[in-house]
């Protein structure tokens, strides 16, 4: 009798430990003091049914890849996030075909100057805007004063972001834990 007791609770135990995780992470709790360096987004959203268009066809993720996106607008630190982009997919070594670099546009022809230099970089563009609601309600209404560059995982869900300003190596070190 006591050894079907504690082959019961050796057997239950991994179970309680996957419904406690899955519930604190479905209710919203985490550490208050992780080691990324990067900001995660209150609650992570799903770009996939967005409406978002690369080229002719919907944005698709059938290829395993993360993109790691900015928002391209008329500000002046556009070109500062794509060379920080380019720099730091570069800085990945061999993990470079595990990303690709994305910019998202409410229009294509806004772009056209600035992607001389980057010419692995994809447009998508967000023709109704629903993209930008998505990381202003996510993020705060202070998103988009400062340039930022944001992580969506392979499966369509904006994960975190970086401000443009934060320093390239801690940028990195958050992306190699990632990928």
């Amino acid at each position: 009798m006591r050894s079907k007791i504690f082959l019961a609770v050796l057997l239950l135990t991994p179970l309680l430990v996957l419904m406690i995780s899955t519930l604190s992470f479905q209710t919203g709790y985490s550490p208050k003091y992780t080691k990324n360096n990067g900001i995660f987004f209150a609650e992570y959203f799903d770009v996939t049914n967005l409406n978002l268009m690369d080229d002719e066809e919907n944005l698709k993720f059938e290829d395993g890849k993360w993109l790691f996106a900015t928002y391209g607008l008329n500000g002046a630190e556009l070109p500062e996030a794509l060379y920080l982009m380019r720099q730091l997919n570069v800085a990945l070594n061999r993990d470079i075909n595990k990303l690709k670099r994305v910019i998202f546009s409410q229009d294509k022809k806004l772009l056209k100057d600035q992607l001389t230099g980057y010419p692995r970089t994809q447009v998508i563009i967000d023709s109704e805007g629903k993209l930008f609601q998505r990381l202003l309600e996510a993020g705060n209404e202070e998103f988009f004063l400062e340039q930022k560059i944001f992580i969506i995982d392979p499966y369509g869900r904006a994960v975190m972001f970086f401000p443009v300003s934060m320093e390239p190596k801690l940028i990195l070190k958050d992306l190699k834990v990632l990928i």
